[in-house]
């Protein structure tokens, strides 16, 4: 009796392990399973991404300050300053270039380190105080930065773009082509502002 019992107990325990196993298995294979779903759908969501609002390459501060003041140059009747170190500032982890009274160029890093030669820019802003003498020229500024975040976007979808991040604004929803970069527009009492976001792969 006491032998049966011993052997039974085994058998018990060699079950029990068994199904032990097997549950463990059951679930590794059903949390790789929805790993594997997770990270197709993430990928699935990203291809969309690129479909939907394109992807520009990455490009750091100085540079992109410089295909901004090449705009701004290459336009010279429009009479504007670019943007120069003698009128910059730093604050909340970006860039500040006085433009003209009143007028600033505002530009982000994704992670700041002062150091505008390695930094990738994050967005660009327009940033006019709407006192100023000079806010007339505010569009003339923001189609220039538009152009400079990505040339092979024309002058008529660069009004459409302005156009319609003014009608989105209400919705604080973006404007975009299909290009790689959004734009959006927003505004308080004292200033307004028109933000140039880019998309990178």
């Amino acid at each position: 009796m006491e032998v049966n019992k011993g052997m039974n107990n085994k058998k018990i325990l060699t079950i029990c392990g068994v199904i032990f196993v097997a549950v463990v298995i059951v679930v590794c294979l059903l949390v790789s399973n929805s790993s594997k779903q997770n990270l197709e759908d993430a990928k699935n969501d990203l291809q969309e991404s690129y479909e939907k609002y394109g992807w520009v390459e990455k490009e750091t501060v100085d540079v992109l300050v410089s295909k901004f003041n090449t705009q701004v140059m290459d336009n010279s009747s429009d009479s504007l300053n670019p943007a120069s170190t003698d009128y910059l500032t730093t604050g909340e982890d970006s860039y500040w270039y006085g433009l003209i009274t009143g007028i600033y160029l505002v530009v982000v890093p994704e992670e700041f380190k002062n150091d505008k030669t390695t930094e990738i820019v994050d967005n660009m802003t327009i940033y006019v105080e709407k006192s100023s003498e000079y806010a007339n020229d505010s569009l003339k500024y923001v189609k220039h930065l538009i152009k400079a975040n990505n040339s092979e976007i024309t002058d008529i979808e660069i009004d459409t773009l302005i156009k319609e991040a003014n009608e989105k604004s209400s919705l604080k929803e973006s404007a975009y082509n299909g290009k790689g970069i959004t734009v959006s527009y927003s505004e308080d009492d004292e200033t307004y502002q028109y933000q140039v976001n880019r998309m990178y792969k």
